[in-house]
């Protein structure tokens, strides 16, 4: 099968589907006398709808507000940095939420689409303060490539968080979240293997406040991986 050049608005190709959609809704509804306005329940959402919650649990109190003021979607500009000096530049979102009644926070790191990955990347982070360290917990997902890792750490300053993680042979992994304020701040991955004497810079990515054009770079991105349009220009 080929694939079709799409000239088309990105407007026009939503309206034709919500009228599809729509005219087998109300086409169900007429055969069966159900109302269409009334909600039908998907049990395969309840994990979701359980999964979140509205905001953070009385009992964190003030340490609620070291990850806290991060909940919300954030897209990223990210450069990643090899051994030999190489940058990668991609874009992602960063979505953080409040989950479990309140105590504990879980975000998702993505990747977008791009010409070198058709698909997206999806990693997640499960975080929690510890009343007996004193210090929130990460445990971060890399379903992928199969990774796990779990990092430790508190806020330093007003604008900053730092979480380490001890791995093997004197190895130890330092995110920072730096530069805090309401509407961004940055994200920097490094890797010490000499038990933090030195430090490699492996990542950097800055963040800013979802916003209506972060949307539309994303919904470009996922017509060019998906083949529907040649080139950036067409749209």
């Amino acid at each position: 099968m080929k694939h079709v050049r799409w000239r088309g608005t990105a407007a026009g190709l939503v309206a034709s589907g919500l009228l599809v959609w729509a005219s087998l809704v109300i086409g169900h509804a007429a055969a069966t006398g159900k109302d269409t306005n009334a909600p039908v329940p998907d049990p395969r959402m309840d994990m979701g709808a359980e999964l979140r919650a509205a905001g953070p649990h009385p009992s964190l109190g003030e340490h609620a507000r070291v990850f806290g003021r991060l909940v919300g979607t954030w897209d990223g500009d990210y450069i990643e940095f090899s051994r030999d000096g190489k940058q990668t530049h991609s874009s992602g979102e960063w979505i953080f939420g409040w989950v479990m009644d309140g105590r504990a926070i879980q975000d998702l790191f993505i990747i977008h689409p791009s010409a070198a990955r058709k698909e997206r990347y999806i990693g997640t982070a499960l975080r929690y303060f510890d009343p007996k360290s004193g210090t929130w917990s990460v445990t971060f997902i890399d379903p992928e490539y199969g990774g796990v890792q779990t990092l430790t750490g508190d806020a330093v300053g007003d604008d900053r968080i730092v979480l380490l993680s001890q791995e093997r042979d004197g190895k130890v992994s330092r995110w920072s979240f730096e530069d805090i304020r309401p509407d961004s701040w940055v994200f920097r991955d490094e890797l010490s293997i000499d038990s933090g004497k030195t430090w490699r810079l492996k990542e950097v990515d800055r963040m800013k406040r979802h916003s209506a054009a972060g949307t539309a770079r994303a919904y470009r991105q996922w017509l060019l991986a998906a083949r529907m349009i040649e080139t950036p220009g067409n749209i």
